[in-house]
């Protein structure tokens, strides 16, 4: 029976055991008293074992037959293979899964196969009619991951699952993959949050005629690298594409194809196995996004001892030979400046050939560590874990102090010493507080 229109129903009707190999699918709208024969577009060799209609979508059917499954995108006139990965194998049972909209199939021989979101296919029929269509965007759930033993060998069969986030689906069309191409531009996807404030970009690096899919990671942006080096830099922890976790809530996605954008909001849930409250993601939100601060103001700072040292290198190298009246001065001068920087360097981040675990933890690692432990788990920070924070705020406010002392103290004095020849230059100033 059709899940949405009183009256209509379809029929699959299976002949092969009296030697009828061909398809037999009807459909009545008027509670059986006339029937309408849709089986003329489907492969007449085969026999149909199942139909369903999507709730969503009345024209739109799927069939189950004994060598794969087809959709219908206009109540049954026309039939397309969408059997993708499926190997050849008997369908035998279709359902809708209503509360992620998944197509799932049971098969003879195969087990059961899901097809992920299929909004993009209840939508089709709009978006072919443009050059960009931005589909509906389902619920995105945070799931939290439970391990399993592996003492179980090879007696469990598992498929895989779907990737993690949010699925932005969007249809592009040849001209306008074409016109993208002819632009060098990119296809970007925004999301944002119910604020307006931008959450994440995301550049979708191959566009392609057809459906065409972003997942967002449920992630904000991360870290600020560390100047002139990618990703967050030194084991910082927020570095690169990895954020503080998005707290549930209303999220906008908008996509931007050229001068186009379409935009659509959707819903972030937390695991609803997962008995945390609003506030207990809030307050996960609030601390990550501390520590992500608190990691770029330390790439910062970095970059500026990095920046500084090989300036100093540049400067020694560049003096050999010239002769300079205070020369000596300068060479000293220059000297405390490196040890002074490679000193509050090795307390910030872990110097190359340290002892590993063997060694103690710089404030990155100790920024790393206790953020890792409040964005994981989808609970609100623990009290020690705040205090921790907190501790490596006032350890890394320290250190910023300890560098502006240096650039205001020997640096200031070598640039004196320096006269008109150039001098030692930083934008540093000081940040962590």
């Amino acid at each position: 029976a059709s899940p949405m229109e009183a009256g209509t129903a379809l029929v699959a009707v299976d002949n092969h055991r009296l030697d009828d190999f061909t398809p037999h699918l009807y459909e009545t709208t008027d509670y059986g008293q006339t029937w309408r024969d849709l089986s003329a577009g489907l492969p007449q060799d085969d026999y149909v074992k199942v139909v369903r209609q999507h709730p969503a979508n009345p024209d739109l059917l799927f069939v189950g037959m004994d060598r794969g499954i087809y959709a219908s995108w206009d109540r049954g006139t026309t039939w397309i293979d969408i059997r993708g990965n499926l190997p050849r194998v008997s369908v035998r049972g279709i359902r809708i899964q209503r509360a992620y909209n998944d197509l799932v199939i049971g098969t003879h021989g195969r087990g059961a196969w899901i097809l992920d979101d299929v909004q993009p296919l209840v939508e089709l029929t709009d978006a072919v009619a443009t050059d960009v269509h931005l589909f509906d965007v389902r619920t995105a759930t945070e799931w939290e991951r439970w391990g399993r033993g592996s003492n179980l060998g090879q007696s469990a069969f598992m498929g895989s699952n779907p990737q993690d986030g949010a699925w932005v689906q969007f249809y592009l069309s040849e001209s306008s993959v074409e016109q993208q191409a002819a632009a060098d531009a990119e296809v970007v996807v925004r999301i944002s949050d119910d604020e307006g404030t931008l959450v994440r970009e995301i550049e979708h690096d191959e566009p392609h005629q057809g459906i065409n899919r972003v997942v967002w990671n449920l992630q904000w942006s991360g870290a600020e690298p560390i100047p002139g080096q990618g990703g967050g830099g030194g084991g910082g922890g927020f570095g690169g594409g990895q954020g503080p976790p998005a707290a549930p809530g209303t999220y906008l996605a908008t996509l931007v194809v050229g001068d186009r954008e379409l935009s659509t909001e959707f819903e972030l849930r937390g695991d609803p196995n997962v008995a945390a409250s609003q506030a207990d993601y809030e307050a996960r939100f609030t601390a990550a996004m501390r520590a992500r601060d608190l990691q770029t103001q330390l790439n910062q700072m970095v970059g500026t001892m990095r920046d500084l040292d090989g300036q100093l290198d540049g400067l020694l190298e560049t003096i050999k030979g010239k002769d300079l009246s205070n020369e000596v001065a300068i060479k000293e001068t220059a000297g405390e400046a490196k040890e002074a920087i490679t000193t509050l360097s090795a307390e910030v981040i872990r110097p190359p050939g340290s002892m590993g675990y063997r060694d103690w933890p710089r404030v990155v690692e100790q920024l790393r560590f206790v953020a890792r432990n409040m964005q994981g788990p989808q609970a609100r920070p623990t009290e020690a874990q705040l205090e921790v924070l907190s501790e490596v705020e006032a350890a890394a406010a320290a250190r910023a102090s300890e560098l502006n002392d240096i650039v205001n103290g020997v640096i200031a004095d070598l640039n004196e010493l320096l006269e008109d020849a150039p001098k030692i230059l930083t934008a540093w100033r000081r940040t962590v507080s």
